[in-house]
């Protein structure tokens, strides 16, 4: 598929052709929650229909501080879909460095599920900025404000498509530098990510605001795969039991502590192996074709007992860091193709420049009733809605 071609044509195309088949997961507690192509579809152009609702408009800056999952998944989407720009920021950047950046661009939405993830942001102005504190209630509530403006403005989004044309439309991300200023850049990637279809499952591990982790997601909106996202190492295990994948895309965090995972790998529930250690350093020595005394190679012959650890169906292994010679070995004896991801450098994004900002049309006009109006709150905090909480005016 051409890379040019919107979010919103990709999310029609596989809500159209793969309606039911799931496009997300994520693992809530002990439990698993999902959701298929038609309803992330209809969810995120709700959400995008509601921002245009709260006054983002094209070429606007998002800020998304979410957790990893499905959620933060739709809000990246919908704001892409809204023709605004995703900018997600790592937390260890140093918030008068964030400060900094986000003056120099026009933010309209910060959204949080939290506000304790505010902090990083304590140094920016943010004077023409809206506050959307998202929980589950407050996500449906923005999605009801998109139906409506969708149902008084149908084409409110296919307009916005056409505005943004071939304008890039990816997440951004906030890049830490030492001994210089921080940048924001779009992170850009070739490789495996590139043979992705649409009845591939993906497993992913790290965080949003990984270069990693952004390049996968977009990945996903192309292929029309189903992606299974968890945030840290401690939940892989879980995660290839449940999801069984296809492919197995580890971020530079769970990459670093792999072979200590497989050390401590069980299957259902009790260790694969007695000595693990002894079991993969044999399997690596005999894929590199040394000499192998009896017991050596008899341990070389058990890592067959991890296989079930990895899902009946793994053909790929991706790991955002460099693969040593125990990972090596192992995908060679398991039958694992090791794929690879090259990321590009780094450009320094001037959105200021990049992004023009198009005033949306406004619908045909309707008669509201007073209690239908926007729920907001004040700056001070007055009349706060715990449900859906939007601060600052409608026209700053």
């Amino acid at each position: 598929m051409p890379v040019q071609q919107s979010p919103l044509k990709r999310l029609e195309r596989h809500a159209r052709d793969r309606a039911l088949d799931p496009a997300v997961v994520e693992q809530r507690g002990q439990d698993w929650a999902s959701l298929t192509w038609n309803e992330l579809y209809r969810r995120v152009i709700d959400g995008a229909a509601g921002m245009i609702e709260a006054g983002v408009n094209p070429g606007q800056v998002v800020v998304i501080r979410v957790p990893t999952g499905i959620r933060q998944l739709e809000l990246e989407l919908a704001t892409r879909v809204a023709g605004a720009v995703p900018l997600l920021l790592p937390e260890h950047m140093d918030p008068r460095e964030v400060g900094r950046l986000l003056d120099e661009i026009q933010v309209r939405l910060v959204i949080v599920d939290d506000e304790s993830r505010l902090g990083l942001l304590r140094w920016a102005g943010l004077t023409q900025a809206q506050l959307f504190e998202c929980d589950d209630r407050s996500w449906e509530r923005l999605r009801g404000m998109g139906l409506e403006r969708r149902k008084r403005q149908p084409d409110v989004l296919s307009w916005v498509d056409s505005v943004r044309g071939r304008t890039p439309s990816s997440a951004v991300l906030g890049l830490p530098r030492e001994k210089a200023l921080a940048w924001l850049f779009r992170p850009e990637s070739s490789g495996t990510l590139e043979d992705l279809t649409a009845d591939d499952v993906v497993l992913l591990t790290g965080e949003a605001t990984d270069r990693f982790t952004t390049v996968v997601r977009d990945a996903h909106l192309t292929a029309g795969c189903t992606l299974a996202w968890v945030e840290t190492p401690a939940q892989l295990e879980a995660a290839l039991a449940h999801v069984s994948p296809t492919h197995l895309l580890l971020d530079h965090v769970t990459a670093k502590v792999l072979e200590e995972l497989l050390v401590a790998a069980t299957i259902d529930g009790v260790p694969w192996h007695e000595t693990p250690q002894e079991v993969l350093e044999a399997t690596s020595a005999q894929v590199a074709e040394a000499r192998l005394r009896g017991r050596t190679r008899k341990l070389a012959a058990d890592v067959t007992a991890l296989a079930p650890w990895w899902g009946d169906r793994l053909r790929v292994l991706v790991l955002d860091a460099r693969v040593n010679r125990t990972i090596s070995g192992l995908a060679t004896v398991l039958g694992f193709k090791l794929g690879r991801i090259a990321h590009h450098p780094a450009i320094r994004l001037d959105l200021a420049r990049e992004h023009s900002v198009v005033d949306v049309p406004s619908p045909p006009p309707t008669t509201l009733d007073a209690d239908a109006s926007l729920p907001r709150r004040g700056r001070g905090g007055t009349e706060l809605d715990s449900a859906f909480s939007l601060s600052g005016a409608s026209g700053s």
